[in-house]
């Protein structure tokens, strides 16, 4: 029984520790695309440099601009 308890414990905590490193990754990732849409919004980029850089098309980066 005891062994099948810290089994389980110890997969909750993997997928708690994966979930963390998810969300994380997925912060970076907004807060970079954040940063590129207040460099347009301010002059300091065009739409075309910051898609470029943001790795997405035009289109997809015009998306947030607009939001």
């Amino acid at each position: 029984m005891k062994v099948e308890y810290m089994t389980f414990f110890m997969e909750l905590r993997r997928r708690e520790e994966k979930g963390r490193e998810e969300g994380r990754a997925e912060g970076r990732a907004e807060g970079r695309w954040v940063t590129l849409v207040e460099l347009v919004h301010d002059g300091l980029l065009t739409v075309k440099e910051a898609a470029k850089r943001a790795g997405m098309s035009e289109e997809a980066f015009r998306k947030l601009v607009t939001r």
